[in-house]
C-alpha cells in the first residue's frame, strides 16, 4: 500500500511539474514571439513613411495630379459576405492588378471612385523602375490601358529591425 501511495504521489509530482514546466516555457516563447504593440505601431510609421517616399518619386517622375482621385487598396476591393459577383464585377475586375511583387505599396487611384471611369495604378517594380498603367471603365469592367515604365531610382530601405521589440 506505502508503495502504491508513494507511486502515485511521485506521478502527480511530475505531472504537475510538467505542466508548470511547458506553461512557463510556453509562455516564454509566446512573449518572445509577440511583437510589442509599440513595435507594430513603429513598423507601420516606416512603413506608410516608404509608401509615401515611393508614391512621391512615381508622381513627380510622370508628372501626374491625383486630387480628384480616391485610392483603394486590394482589401477595401475584396468582396462581403452575401455581395453578389454579377454586382461588383467593376471591383474583381481590378483585384488582379495587385499580383507581384513592389518596393512599397501598389497603390490604386480611381478618379470619383468605383462610379468613375478613369483610373491609375502606380507601384515601383522590385528593380527600381516605376510603373504606370492607366485604367479606363469599360461597361462595368476595368481595362488596362496602356503600361509605362520608366528608369527610375531603386530606393535603399533599411529592413525594420523587428529584434528589438523582443526584449
Amino acid at each position: 500500500m506505502n508503495k502504491r501511495v508513494a507511486l502515485s504521489v511521485l506521478i502527480l509530482g511530475i505531472f504537475a511539474y510538467g505542466i508548470n514546466y511547458g506553461t512557463a516555457f510556453a509562455n516564454s516563447i509566446e512573449e518572445r514571439n509577440r511583437p510589442e504593440k509599440a513595435c507594430s505601431e513603429e513598423f507601420e510609421k516606416y512603413r506608410k513613411k516608404l509608401d509615401d517616399r515611393v508614391l512621391k518619386d512615381i508622381v513627380k517622375s510622370y508628372s501626374l495630379d491625383l486630387s480628384g482621385f480616391q485610392e483603394f487598396t486590394n482589401r477595401e476591393l475584396d468582396l462581403k459576405v452575401g455581395d453578389s459577383m454579377n454586382d461588383h464585377s467593376g471591383q474583381i475586375s481590378l483585384q488582379h492588378l495587385f499580383v507581384g511583387g513592389s518596393i512599397g505599396s501598389m497603390r490604386l487611384f480611381l478618379e470619383n471612385g468605383l462610379e468613375g471611369t478613369r483610373g491609375y495604378f502606380l507601384y515601383k517594380r522590385v528593380d527600381g523602375n516605376n510603373v504606370l498603367k492607366v485604367l479606363n471603365k469599360m461597361g462595368n469592367i476595368w481595362v488596362v490601358m496602356t503600361v509605362d515604365e520608366k528608369k527610375a531610382e531603386k530606393l535603399e530601405q533599411q529592413p525594420f529591425n523587428w529584434d528589438k521589440c523582443a526584449d
